[in-house]
C-alpha cells in the first residue's frame, strides 16, 4: 500500500515523464505513477534483489509489466538514458548525495531531480545551493505524525539560497499552509527547549538563536 508521503512525491512528477525511481523498494511509487496516467514509462531501481523480487509481483498483479522495468541497480549506473526525472526517496541526505554525485554527468542529462531525506533536509538544501542548482519544486508533507520536505531541483544555474531558505525553505513552500504553520511551531518549540537546557557558555547558543529567530519569522499572525 502506498502512503500518503509517497502519493505527495508522485504529484510532483510532471506528467508524460519518464521516471527512474531510485531506491524503490516494493515500486509502490511506480505503480502509482502509471496507474494515475502520470508517467508512461518507469524503471523500478534497487541495489538489492530481496525487495525487486517483491516489486516484480507488485507489478505484475496490476498487469503493468510492458511499462515499468525492474532494474538492479547501485544507484544510476544501469538507469536507461530515456529517464528524464528521477526520484530519490526515504533515504538519509548522506546517501541521496552519494547516488547523485557517483552519477556523474549523467545527472545534466535529467529535466528535474525529486529528493526525499529523512532528515537533514537542511544540508540538502545547502548542498544544492552550493551546487549552484536550481530549486523547481519544494513541499511540506505531514505523513502518519511525522514531518517531510520533498525538493525537486534541475542542474541549471541559479543564485544560492539564502540562510533563511536553507533552514526553512525557498518561497516555492506553500508557507502560509496551516499543516507548514504547525510544522514550523514544532520547531520552534524544538529550539527552545534546546536553550533552556544550554550552559551560558554553550558554543551553540549564537547559531539556535538565530535560527529561532529565522522560524519565528515564518510565522503568519
Amino acid at each position: 500500500m502506498i502512503s500518503q508521503r509517497m502519493i505527495e512525491i508522485a504529484k510532483m512528477v510532471k506528467t508524460g515523464m519518464v521516471v527512474a525511481d531510485i531506491g524503490t523498494d516494493h515500486a509502490f511509487l511506480p505503480i502509482y505513477l502509471v496507474q494515475k496516467g502520470i508517467s508512461p514509462r518507469v524503471y523500478a531501481c534497487d541495489v538489492r534483489e530481496g525487495p525487486l523480487a517483491i516489486a516484480a509481483r507488485n507489478i505484475a498483479s496490476y498487469g503493468f509489466d510492458d511499462r515499468i522495468e525492474i532494474i538492479l541497480s547501485d544507484g544510476f549506473e544501469k538507469v536507461p538514458e530515456d529517464a528524464e526525472t528521477a526520484v530519490i526517496a526515504g533515504m538519509g541526505f548522506f546517501t541521496a548525495k552519494k547516488i547523485i554525485e557517483d552519477a556523474g554527468e549523467r545527472i545534466q542529462k535529467l529535466k528535474e531531480i525529486i529528493v526525499e531525506v529523512n532528515r537533514d533536509v537542511r544540508q540538502l538544501r545547502r548542498w544544492i545551493s552550493d551546487k549552484g542548482y536550481t530549486v523547481s519544486q519544494e513541499k511540506y508533507i505531514h505523513d502518519k505524525g511525522h514531518d517531510y520536505i520533498a525538493i525537486a531541483f534541475c542542474t541549471e544555474n541559479s543564485g544560492p539560497l539564502s540562510e533563511e531558505e536553507i533552514l526553512t525553505g525557498t518561497a516555492l513552500l506553500q508557507k502560509e499552509d496551516p499543516a507548514y504553520q504547525n510544522y514550523c511551531h514544532r520547531e520552534i518549540d524544538k529550539i527552545k527547549k534546546i536553550l533552556t537546557v544550554c550552559q551560558q557558555d554553550d558554543e551553540r547558543i549564537p547559531g539556535l538563536e538565530n535560527d529561532l529567530h529565522l522560524w519565528l519569522k515564518q510565522i503568519k499572525t
